[in-house]
């Protein structure tokens, strides 16, 4: 089951073929280990309780530099952003992340909320931003707990839906929309019958947070374009 942000997302050596808007269906932070899933870190916690506080532009979250515009530090840190993401949903989930095939989607979900996994592609673990990954995670978690059905049986309406909610878990872990949907609209748009538009997508999320395109305009500059 693929539950890319909006559609099949294949992300290559070269470049992101389709970029996924994804909202998540609330995986909780109860990480299995045995495979390597996340722990919370316990700065996690002290990071959740200012997540409903904006990050003014420019400064880093807790320790570890801007996770808007760097790639992830190395899987560790993609895991921690995963586990304060899924602990914003207040669901108790298991789940685990795991690299994906090469080639294969940005990312797709497997499971239920007992045992949910999470692959990412192993080239997109190295370049996305941290940022972004949030609220790709979001997308993920999104389908599975607020029931938005699976990747066949998905339409455009569920995809937004899952995009709202996913945003609302990355944003109360203390991540930057405004970034997020500048750095999904430096990637080519994609229209889909089961997904919609990606980058209509991205101004309906726009305004349902009331953020002014013009702002997402300037956040997109910031990154560089998959064309």
């Amino acid at each position: 089951m693929r539950h890319p942000f909006t559609h099949p997302l294949a992300f290559t050596l070269s470049r992101l073929a389709v970029i996924a808007l994804l909202v998540s269906q609330s995986c909780t932070a109860q990480p299995r280990s045995a495979t390597g899933g996340s722990r919370t870190s316990p700065s996690s916690a002290a990071r959740q309780t200012a997540a409903a506080k904006p990050v003014p532009a420019g400064r880093s979250q807790g320790r570890k530099p801007d996770p808007r515009y760097r790639p992830p530090l190395n899987f560790g840190e993609l895991r921690e952003v995963a586990g304060q993401v899924a602990k914003s949903t207040r669901r108790a989930i298991h789940w685990q992340l795991e690299p994906g095939a090469n080639p294969g989607p940005l990312a797709r979900i497997t499971g239920g909320i007992d045992d949910c996994r999470i692959y990412i592609h192993p080239v997109a673990a190295r370049q996305v931003p941290p940022n972004t990954w949030a609220f790709i995670i979001g997308h993920e978690f999104a389908h599975r707990v607020e029931n938005l059905g699976t990747h066949s049986q998905t339409n455009p309406a569920n995809e937004l839906k899952a995009d709202i909610a996913g945003a609302r878990y990355a944003m109360a872990a203390g991540y930057r929309l405004e970034a997020f949907l500048g750095w999904v609209l430096a990637q080519p748009d994609q229209t889909t019958d089961s997904h919609g538009s990606l980058h209509g997508r991205v101004r309906s999320v726009a305004a349902h947070f009331g953020i002014p395109q013009r702002v997402i305009q300037a956040e997109t500059k910031r990154y560089p374009a998959s064309r």
